[in-house]
């Protein structure tokens, strides 16, 4: 909720690290107050911007970013399909864009599949839930609804032959696997999305650290590689660990 840095009772030397000198305090919702010497922020910026406040206030560059900052993972809600053996389905139709439309929830789908042989296969699709007519606590009609659009998306694919028994097969999951990010509070305030944030780009100001180092921001929007993804997670994530070795 609230989070201010207090010098304390020494002074800060020109030629001291700063950072010693100072305390920083988490005040919480529930009223209980932490203190530190460093603090990261692993959270979106975007909801860090609104519902933190920051005394002394953030550097104009960092808060202006923040504020424009978007997550791209607020919107989706990603969908696994696992069926009980290999896969079964071309390479070469393993991953791809699809056309979202009502009852046609996804945008992107990925071969999930173990590289070993493991007797599984997987296929996991990016999707907006909100364009399935299903309930927002029925995921098994929104698992149908994706495997129906695949099927139907490869039934008509221009440039590789898929049989038609392939086809019926992917319709006949044996499991299904829901994560709704809309609905987490930590990623989005917006629990029934119309639309996909824009893919973010690398920017710097995100990755700087505040208050001489004392905080730090691991979020993976704040990664300089590949921001808004989990790989971006991990970069960010090293990055602060660099970054706290140094000052300790």
């Amino acid at each position: 909720r609230r989070i201010p840095r207090r010098q304390g009772d020494d002074t800060c030397a020109a030629t001291d690290d700063c950072s010693l000198h100072y305390t920083i305090s988490v005040e919480l919702e529930s009223g209980e107050t932490l203190e530190a010497r460093n603090v990261v922020l692993a959270a979106p910026p975007r909801l860090v911007s609104k519902h933190v406040e920051f005394d002394p206030p953030l550097s104009n560059d960092k808060q202006r970013a923040m504020d424009r900052s978007q997550t791209w993972m607020a919107g989706v809600t990603k969908v696994a399909l696992m069926y009980n053996e290999p896969r079964f389905w071309p390479l070469s139709v393993s991953n791809g864009g699809l056309r979202p439309a009502p009852n046609r929830p996804a945008f992107q789908f990925y071969d999930g599949s173990p590289e070993d042989d493991s007797g599984v296969s997987a296929i996991t699709f990016f999707t907006l839930a909100g364009l399935s007519s299903a309930a927002s606590n029925d995921d098994k009609m929104l698992a149908k609804h994706c495997a129906e659009q695949l099927a139907s998306h490869l039934s008509s694919y221009g440039q590789t032959y898929v049989p038609d028994a392939l086809v019926d097969k992917l319709k006949a999951f044996d499991q299904y696997y829901v994560k709704r990010w809309p609905l987490e509070k930590y990623i989005s305030e917006d629990d029934n999305p119309q639309g996909i944030n824009p893919h973010p780009e690398p920017v710097p100001a995100l990755a700087r650290s505040e208050w001489d180092g004392q905080l730090l921001f691991a979020g993976t929007e704040c990664d300089l590689r590949s921001p808004g993804v989990m790989e971006g997670a991990v970069g960010a994530a090293m990055r602060v660990f660099e970054e706290l070795k140094k000052a300790w």
